[in-house]
């Protein structure tokens, strides 16, 4: 029996092109607010990530590791590593303003059958370091990683964890941490003596672009944790003057270019949206309003059976909103699935962390999404609406005799 409630879905299936029409703008606005929202969101959240599991105030390099960039360690997609004296650590904790001062090593393992991965080993010294072991306690509590343990990155695919392969070298995986949306999710993090059989190793296989190296006694980096009172970039500047064959990067100017990267990506972005929405709006109105125009024979009829102006108005919404509301949800699923399954890579194209957002964020911005949906589908009726109140049944009707 046909009803009130069921006529808009069974128009709609009556005119499968111009439903599909509707369906498709609404999807494609939908995407554009849902998925450019969740996009931007998502760096925003990648980049707090990096910036709080940076931990240190500076970083000291060799000054001669040229293929080495701040921000493409933190973002780019090729793990790097260079060797410096293991004194350099000593002298600058002993430069004014150095509150704490910790080596790290790095390694980068090969892509051959030695390594269950391409991945960036960040080795530590837990009897100083202040930036790693925090990391390890807000995640998995207290640990204490032992020789030939290691914590993994998000990233770092493990089908064994009594089982992970380095050079040769059978690891036990204790531990993997959680998203940050930079390199530090294909990370390897493990203590020093560790790190250092595994620089043997990679030197015995000839995996190693060092030919010869004293593991022992080299570092690649120094985190720095500048004191009280202290301007960060005085300390700095003073390390490099006071340390020779160093470089000192504060952590404000690893991330200032992802950040200035993040602000016209988002302009961007939020210039799509508004070109998306500005020509899907439109071409919604546009096709609703002319299908109406094509469908006055309708509901003059219904107007001459006695139909009144509120039932009238409750068919065209109800279409609107049927017609609108689907595409909504389509294209709020499509971009979702998109961005969850391709993160990773996102990232990597940007050029900048990405991290999605929790759970909660994500359904209150689909939620907003699906109203603006029915916003527009609510003007594109309202606009149909007024269209036939100004038309005269009788004579629509005497038009088709």
């Amino acid at each position: 029996m046909l009803s009130l409630a069921r006529l808009p879905w069974m128009n709609l299936r009556g005119y499968p092109v111009r439903t599909g029409t509707l369906v498709v703008f609404s999807m494609l606005m939908t995407m554009a607010m849902f998925g450019g929202t969740m996009l931007v969101s998502g760096i925003h959240r990648g980049l707090r990530t990096v910036e709080s599991r940076l931990g240190a105030d500076i970083m000291v390099t060799p000054a001669d590791a040229d293929d080495f960039d701040p921000q493409a360690f933190l973002v780019g997609a090729e793990p790097s590593y260079f060797y410096m004296d293991e004194a350099t650590r000593d002298q600058v904790a002993a430069v004014d303003g150095v509150e704490a001062a910790s080596a790290q090593l790095f390694l980068a393992t090969a892509r051959a059958s030695c390594c269950s991965g391409r991945y960036q080993v960040i080795a530590f010294d837990p009897a100083t370091d202040f930036t790693i072991q925090p990391w390890i306690s807000d995640t998995v509590g207290a640990l204490d990683l032992g020789d030939m343990e290691v914590i993994v990155g998000a990233n770092v695919g493990v089908a064994d964890p009594e089982n992970f392969s380095l050079f040769g070298n059978k690891l036990r995986v204790v531990a993997q941490f959680d998203t940050t949306g930079s390199t530090l999710d294909n990370a390897v993090y493990a203590n020093f003596d560790t790190a250092r059989i595994l620089i043997d190793s990679s030197l015995d296989k000839g995996l190693n672009k060092y030919g010869r190296l004293a593991s022992e006694d080299v570092i690649s980096s120094v985190s720095v944790e500048v004191g009280p009172g202290h301007d960060v970039d005085a300390v700095a500047a003073d390390i490099e003057n006071r340390v020779d064959g160093v470089t000192a990067v504060t952590s404000k100017t690893m991330v200032s270019g992802i950040a200035d990267g993040l602000a016209a990506i988002s302009r961007t972005v939020a210039v799509l949206i508004a070109i998306v929405w500005a020509t899907g709006l439109t071409m919604t109105v546009l096709v609703f309003t002319l299908t109406i125009r094509e469908r006055r024979g309708e509901f003059a009829a219904l107007t001459a059976v006695g139909a009144s102006r509120g039932v009238i108005a409750r068919i065209v919404v109800g279409e609107a909103m049927t017609a609108d509301l689907i595409g909504g949800a389509a294209g709020i699923a499509v971009s979702g699935v998109l961005l969850g399954s391709f993160r990773t890579l996102v990232g990597q194209v940007l050029g900048v962390g990405f991290v999605l957002p929790p759970a909660g964020a994500v359904a209150a911005l689909a939620a907003a999404s699906l109203a603006c949906a029915g916003a527009a589908a609510a003007l594109s009726s309202w606009i149909a609406v007024r269209s036939i109140n100004r038309m005269d049944p009788s004579l629509v009707l005497r038009e088709g005799e």
